[in-house]
This record gives structure tokens, C-alpha cells and sequence, in this order.
């Protein structure tokens, strides 16, 4: 057994223990844990590091309390793992590879030092130990030294109550390797959008993205609502394949402010076979400028940002009659509704499972490439 395998057995063998510890704790004192459920891992971080520099990744869970789970990032080669905010007892790092024991959180913190040239890509895995839910992280691409070829950067403006302008209007990815079915995630610094996902329905390899901030032009019709922005994305050297993806994009308060947008309307629209079509589009936060939505599309081509005016409704006032007072009854008292009692042996079960699954996440990979290490 090589060096890199006792690590990475004994990380494995720390991460097993500490959430069976915890996941018995909790099971002590919670009750209908089936109702907790880690749906989704996300992870966010800067397009382009400085080289040399240090840069933080964010990971979000979206999921209910009480949580108990294990996550498994692997950071690329010439990037190295330098700290988190993430409790000291809960974190173990074996090479390329940390470990975090999560424990009612839904956000870790942690940085890595960017090497002098290069790119990377960043992968994890996670398992939740209650709902026995487990995934992936979509990989995120990570190029040192800017935005990727084509960035073009506007020179800094002062802030005014005008739509709000990005630093960054274009930019460009390459994209060595996109396997079936997994995502792909590019994050995007100073532009309309936040974050785009990728996924593609067969292996393909060198694929070409783009986006860039543009006007409509006059042979295309307007959208319905009032516009935002338009975008134009694309995939090239896609060889056959369909490619879907997630799109998280903001919007500028002053503009909604400027124009009475109803947030709840706001939508992500996109051009195919000569219309516009509305797509899924949520709200998912927002900072001191900008609010963020996410949506979701079947293809790439031209989009645009809309949103409509706030409806106002005006109420005609009535007047209001005179009440007649009455006696007050005797309210009935309605005896309180007994606890929930907890499932006895519950606890020393779903221990046993909460072993196996870690066991799982870690070793089916493993097991499955004939002992060699991912």
C-alpha cells in the first residue's frame, strides 16, 4: 500500500467517525429526522486568481436542519489547500483532497493558493447522513491570471442611478473535457452573469463557451416587458452534442428602482427559431447593488433580462359599519397536543447506515478503477 493510500484511508477513517459521533448526538435529541434533507452543493469561486495569489471558495448547501453531512473536495494539481473557517475538528486534508464533516452549517469557507500559471479544475462529492442523499459538485474551472481570453474591462465608473454597467462585458472559455451527464460550472466575475453551468448529453472534448453583454439588433422583435440586458452565449465545438445549462445572473437595484420592476417578474428570456421564449427563472439573493436569479435552458443563443412594472391596485373605501358589541363567550381550552416520542432504536440503526454510506461515497470510485486513486 502506497503512502497516498494510508493517507487517504485514514481520512476516510476520520470522516467516518466523526459524523457517526455526531449523527448519534443528534439522533439523541431530534425527533422525525426524516423531514432533514441536504438537496444540493454548490460551489463559488473568482474566475481568475492573481498568479501566486490566494483566493477563497465558498461551498452552499441547500438543505433542512437538523444536517449531518461529509463533503469531499478535491482541489487541482499546483493549487494548494491554505486554510478554512470551518471548525479544526471538522476538516481533514490528505494531498489534493479535504474532507469536512458539516454539522447543522450551510456554508463553508476555505483558500488555496493559486499556482504562478495554469488552470484547474475543482470536483467534490458529498453525502448527507440522515436522508442518506448523496451527489456531486459540479466541477469549477478555475484559470490563473484573468477571465479567460477575450475579457475585455471597462474603466471603473462612479456609481449613478443608471442601469447598471459590468466591468466585464465578454469573455471566453475553453473547456478541455465535458463528460455525459456531469456539470460543468464557470464562474464569471464583474458581468451580468454570476455563474453558468454546463451539462452535455455525450463526452466531448475542447468545447469553446462565450458570452458577451450586446444591443438587440432591428431584425430581431423585443421581448415582452421591459429589457434589462441582452446576452449573447454560445457553445462551439460541441461536436453533436446537446448541451443544457443553468445560467445565475443579477440584476442592478437602481434599475429596478428606476423603472418600479416587480422583482417576482423579472425572467431570462432567450431567442430560438424566431421568438422569445420565457424560461424557469427563480430569485436566489441579493446584495447591496445587485439582486441574483438563476435559470434554467435547454440551449444557447441570445437572452435577454426583463422585467415588468408593478401593477398598483386602487381600493375603493367603504365605510365602515358600526359593530354592535356582543358578550363575550367562554373560550373552550383545547388540551396542547402530546409530543412527538422518539423512534426507539432509531438511533443505533441509522448509525450502522450512516458508516456504510461514507464508506460508499468514498471507495465506490476506488473499488471501481481497481485500487487506483481518482
Amino acid at each position: 500500500m502506497s503512502n497516498e493510500d494510508r493517507k487517504w484511508k485514514g481520512l476516510t477513517f476520520w470522516l467516518m467517525v466523526v459524523l457517526l459521533v455526531t449523527t448519534i448526538l443528534l439522533l439523541g435529541t431530534v425527533t422525525a429526522v426524516q423531514a432533514a434533507e441536504v438537496t444540493e452543493v454548490k460551489r463559488y469561486a473568482p474566475a481568475g486568481p492573481a498568479p501566486g495569489a490566494e483566493f477563497e471558495v465558498t461551498l452552499r448547501i441547500t438543505g433542512e436542519l437538523p444536517l449531518v453531512a461529509g463533503i469531499v473536495e478535491t482541489i487541482p494539481e499546483g493549487f494548494e489547500f491554505r486554510s478554512t473557517t470551518h471548525p479544526s475538528n471538522n476538516y481533514s486534508v490528505s494531498g489534493q483532497k479535504v474532507a469536512f464533516a458539516v454539522i447543522d452549517k450551510k456554508e463553508i469557507k476555505y483558500t488555496v493558493m493559486a499556482p504562478p500559471s495554469g488552470e484547474g479544475t475543482f470536483s467534490g462529492t458529498w453525502v448527507d447522513m440522515l436522508s442518506e442523499n448523496e451527489g456531486s459538485i459540479a466541477d469549477t474551472i478555475v484559470m490563473v491570471g484573468g477571465g479567460g481570453a477575450g475579457a475585455i474591462e471597462a474603466p471603473a465608473v462612479t456609481p449613478t442611478p443608471t442601469p447598471f454597467v459590468p466591468a466585464v462585458t465578454k469573455a471566453s472559455r475553453s473547456i478541455p473535457m465535458m463528460e455525459a451527464g456531469k456539470e460543468v460550472a464557470m464562474v464569471f466575475k464583474d458581468m451580468d452573469v454570476s455563474m453558468i453551468g454546463l451539462k452535455a448529453d455525450k463526452d466531448v472534448s475542447n468545447v469553446e463557451f462565450k458570452v458577451e453583454r450586446v444591443e438587440r439588433t432591428p431584425d430581431i422583435p423585443a421581448p415582452a416587458g421591459i429589457p434589462y440586458v441582452y446576452l449573447d452565449i454560445k457553445v462551439e465545438n460541441a461536436g453533436g452534442a446537446k448541451v443544457e445549462g443553468k445560467i445565475e445572473f443579477k440584476v442592478g437595484k437602481s434599475w429596478i428602482a428606476a423603472n418600479n420592476i416587480d422583482e417576482a417578474t423579472v425572467k431570462l428570456n432567450r431567442y430560438d427559431r424566431g421568438e422569445w421564449k420565457a424560461l424557469p427563472t427563480s430569485r436566489t439573493g441579493e446584495d447591496n447593488a445587485t439582486v441574483y436569479f438563476s435559470a434554467e435552458t435547454l440551449g444557447f443563443s441570445m437572452f435577454a433580462v426583463t422585467g415588468e412594472r408593478k401593477v398598483v391596485v386602487e381600493t375603493a373605501v367603504t365605510p365602515t359599519p358600526a359593530v354592535t358589541p356582543t358578550p363575550a363567550a367562554t373560550p373552550e381550552i383545547t388540551p396542547s397536543p402530546t409530543a412527538p416520542s422518539k423512534v426507539p432504536g432509531f438511533g443505533a440503526i441509522l448509525a450502522v447506515i450512516s458508516l456504510l454510506i461514507v464508506y460508499a461515497m468514498v471507495f465506490r470510485k476506488k473499488g471501481r478503477g481497481g485500487g487506483k486513486e481518482e
